[in-house]
């Protein structure tokens, strides 16, 4: 074969491997890949690829393919400019050495741990736009051959493509790692409600940890800060009868230094750490381990240690993530979770509760250039699942939310809590289109809301161009006043209840939003309101005559009208149901 058809074939295996890496959205499926493509495209014996783990600045071998792979996998950790891969990922420049030993960049100590002879390599770095993200490296090219330029160019190529597919797989678990999150979080809830002791939750919760990061052992402690000790609530991979009688001083062994330092930690190899105690009576089998604080606005709650994956393989910088990610979700409903105990019993520790649906609720308005706002929030039983947020997203453009989970209540305001977390987590892109957020938020809630459902509105306000962009979900159509005309405007749109249907897209649509212009948005407690007797009923006809009744009063005042209005015309103050009623003015 000439080398014109031999560079001919590797482009057209190039086209063909971009296809398969962009359609594979496994990021633990992606890697091998990667490799086994650089690997077989280059005719190279061995490949590693490493990324680079932005909070410490190292690079770490996710996985390695040749002889003793594995191995490589296990021990390969870099600083900065350490060893080739090191060097090609600080400077930003590929590298391509005829023999490895003669550079005094290449770092033999790999290849002392593994027994793999290191010849010839390439090596580039991996780019996300300007921003390294990794290196791809091949080792000895077959039959004793040396790698040449040309290798470099189509290894150029294949981390181009390489890097895309690692980012958009990265995006792609990120966003499984929120539903894994908000699961945990519902489904947790639901136990909280039926009044399992905390032992019974520590250990289903465990157990949702340890099959998610797929490992075999771990260890849930609740601090006792009065002592400075943890105490064992839940635990797998130890003997039962020892659970109650292990104590751990903060500060020793693992979980003591975890609990201290209030740090997550990734160890990869347990005999090679100072800080684990080999001579403790009880001790887990495995050499690698993951530990993350529970934390609550500084406030110590346990820790949480999984070790022992089923691969046997060692745990990774992505796995300490996810577990870091977990159990800052954890603390927060471990939190609540003792507060939504508490209220069941007596009024007053009702009212606690309504204090913590306030604080998901903005405690004061923002100020927004261009814009003003008055706001009624009045939740049918202390608690309940009404909630809006106004967000400020830069300078022109301001997003607008009310929502309404169906029911009322407890259940319903610890829906809207972690509806709340979860709108808390989305990224300046997906807060920037009601689209995107609607369809991001139907995503993270289908088949999770155990038979409740939301609707809600969200819009985005641009001051500069004078524009309401916006996305309605089931929810009732806010009224748009323009004084300048005198007319009203219903903001209908056929957008379909959140967390009920699978895949759904939301349609954007987008109107003139002027000075003098008013935004009136409402839940149904308000339009569903009537008279004590069911004869007398409150309409969005008769809030719309209001709206313009009270258009001359700033939003503040004609928030409290309107309520004002609903109650006279029922001759009834109480409402059997949330409401809020959100006002948006266009100054």
């Amino acid at each position: 074969m000439s080398n014109l058809d031999s560079e001919a074939r590797k482009y057209k295996s190039l086209l063909n491997t971009s296809t398969i890496l962009n359609a594979n959205l496994d990021l633990y499926q992606l890697l091998p890949l990667i490799m086994l493509y650089s690997k077989d495209l280059l005719e190279a014996e061995a490949s590693s690829l490493f990324l680079l783990e932005e909070k410490d600045g190292f690079l770490y071998c996710e996985v390695a393919l040749g002889e003793k792979g594995e191995i490589i996998q296990k021990y390969a950790r870099l600083e900065p400019g350490q060893g080739i891969a090191g060097w090609v990922a600080k400077e930003k420049k590929p590298i391509l050495l005829e023999d490895a030993y003669t550079d005094p960049r290449f770092n033999p100590a790999l290849d002392q741990k593994t027994g793999f002879r290191t010849r010839s390599l390439a090596c580039v770095p991996l780019f996300i736009q300007d921003k390294v993200i990794g290196t791809l490296e091949i080792l000895n090219k077959s039959q004793n051959r040396s790698f040449e330029n040309s290798d470099i160019e189509v290894l150029n190529s294949l981390s181009e493509m390489a890097a895309i597919a690692i980012k958009n797989a990265q995006a792609h678990e990120t966003l499984k790692k929120r539903v894994l999150e908000l699961r945990l979080l519902y489904e947790f809830e639901k136990l909280t409600v039926a009044e399992k002791s905390i032992n019974e939750l520590g250990n289903w919760l465990l157990d949702k940890v340890l099959e998610f990061l797929e490992a075999k052992a771990g260890t849930i402690y609740l601090a006792d800060p009065t002592l400075e000790v943890l105490r064992v609530l839940a635990a797998r991979g130890i003997p039962e009868e020892a659970i109650h009688n292990i104590q751990v001083p903060y500060g020793e062994g693992i979980s003591g230094w975890v609990a201290k330092e209030k740090q997550t930690l990734l160890i990869q190899n347990l005999d090679e750490d100072p800080r684990y105690d080999k001579s403790a009576k009880y001790k887990f089998e495995a050499n690698s381990l993951i530990s993350a604080p529970l934390l609550f606005r500084g406030e110590l709650l346990g820790v949480i240690s999984v070790n022992n994956k089923y691969s046997g393989f060692a745990f990774t910088q992505a796995d300490l993530e996810m577990l870091g990610a977990i159990a800052n979700r954890l603390s927060v409903t471990i939190k609540n979770a003792n507060l939504f105990h508490k209220v069941l019993d007596t009024d007053r520790e009702l009212k606690r509760a309504r204090e913590v649906m306030h604080k998901i609720l903005p405690s004061s308005l923002p100020y927004v250039g261009g814009l003003e706002f008055g706001v009624q929030h009045i939740p049918y039983d202390n608690v309940g699942g009404d909630f809006y947020n106004i967000i400020k997203l830069d300078e022109n453009l301001t997003a607008i939310l009310i929502a309404d989970v169906s029911g009322h209540g407890l259940s319903a305001s610890v829906i809207a809590t972690v509806i709340h977390t979860v709108v808390g987590t989305f990224d300046p892109d997906t807060l920037s289109s009601p689209s995107k957020f609607f369809t991001a938020l139907n995503y993270a809630l289908y088949n999770k809301l155990a038979g409740n459902f939301l609707t809600a509105f969200y819009g985005i306000v641009n001051t500069s161009a004078n524009t309401l962009s916006y996305t309605n979900a089931g929810h009732n159509p806010p009224i748009l006043y323009r004084k300048s005309e005198g007319t009203s405007l219903h903001l209908e749109t056929k957008g379909k209840l959140v967390g009920v249907i699978p895949d759904l897209f939301f349609e954007e649509y987008v109107t003139s939003f002027q000075p003098q212009d008013r935004l009136v948005l409402y839940t149904d407690g308000i339009t569903e309101h009537s008279n004590a007797e069911r004869t007398r009923r409150y309409s969005e006809d008769l809030l719309t005559l209001a709206v313009r009744t009270h258009s001359q009063s700033n939003s503040a005042g004609a928030a409290e009208a309107l309520l004002k209005e609903c109650r006279t015309y029922c001759h009834r103050s109480d409402f059997e149901d949330d409401v809020t009623l959100l006002i948006v003015d266009r100054v």
